[in-house]
């Protein structure tokens, strides 16, 4: 077998599965599927990450960013545009940040493993004001 046979073969096969794109959707499907399942970092301690905080009422901020969160369904779109939904576990809160939207206080906290988002919450941690998501797809 000369060498022009061996190159076209190889073109022959490079067509193929350029005509199959439904393979590289189901890669593309798999991978971020595989993504959610990783945790690329030991999950942390909620106690350990959220603010000691409290609000007028005497409440701790923690406490009520934990209540607001944890429970929480997020609707989110995968590859395809089909709709997903992603509950929040107290295990899911991997950071939570103060800071200033507007001169209110807010907090930030960061939510997920493999997809994560970003959650703004008031001041008292109470309401969700704003939910983004940090991997687009």
């Amino acid at each position: 077998m000369d060498i022009s046979t061996k190159d076209q073969r190889w073109r022959g096969m490079a067509r193929r599965i350029m005509h199959h794109s439904s393979i590289y959707f189901l890669i593309i499907i798999f991978t971020t599927s595989a993504i959610g399942c990783i945790e690329d970092e030991p999950s942390q301690n909620v106690s350990d990450t959220l603010p000691e905080d409290q609000n007028d009422s005497g409440t701790n901020i923690s406490e009520n960013i934990e209540n607001t969160l944890v429970g929480h369904q997020i609707v989110y779109y995968d590859i395809a545009g089909e709709p997903r939904s992603y509950n929040i576990s107290k295990k899911d809160i991997r950071n939570i940040e103060k800071s200033e939207s507007n001169g209110e206080v807010i907090w930030i906290a960061t939510v997920g493993s493999g997809m994560q988002w970003e959650i703004h919450l008031n001041s008292t941690g109470e309401s969700i004001l704003e939910e983004i998501q940090l991997f687009r797809t």
